[in-house]
């Protein structure tokens, strides 16, 4: 009896966390939200490159998030891509912003700890914000 009440106990317990787990995966799918394999968050919005890259640093700036080194590739005079480090305390976040079409623009985003804990939840908060500091359609 008192294995069946340990197990229960245990089944219980670790359901706990897949309900924690499960609101997060459903907050980033209603946020348009995608995860790679190792956590890292991305999103294409259908705004041009420079209105993404405004929204992305209000973003950044609004999160408390300090902007380190960036690289900016381009390709006939127009930026195609821009490559972002960014710190926020124990956290390095990379950032790729890229232009897929003039009304198409994908961003990336990989927060991680100590070079292999990914913050998926950090990851997302960065992507949501960009999404909320694009100019609002009629």
């Amino acid at each position: 009896m008192r294995r069946l009440a340990g197990l229960a106990l245990v089944v219980v317990l670790l359901t706990q966390g897949c309900a924690v787990v499960g609101v997060a995966a459903v907050v980033g799918a209603a946020a348009g939200v995608t995860y790679t394999v190792l956590g890292v968050a991305e999103k294409t919005f259908n705004e041009e490159y420079e209105t993404v890259n405004e929204a992305l640093q209000k973003a950044l700036v609004g999160l408390d998030i300090k902007i380190g080194n960036v690289q900016k590739t381009e390709e006939a005079g127009q930026v195609i891509a821009t490559q972002i480090q960014a710190y926020a305390r124990d956290l390095t976040i990379s950032i790729s912003i890229e232009r897929i079409t003039s009304k198409a623009t994908r961003v990336v985003a990989d927060a991680t700890r100590k070079y292999f804990i990914h913050d998926s939840s950090t990851a997302t908060e960065i992507l949501v914000q960009t999404a909320n500091n694009l100019p609002k359609r009629p």
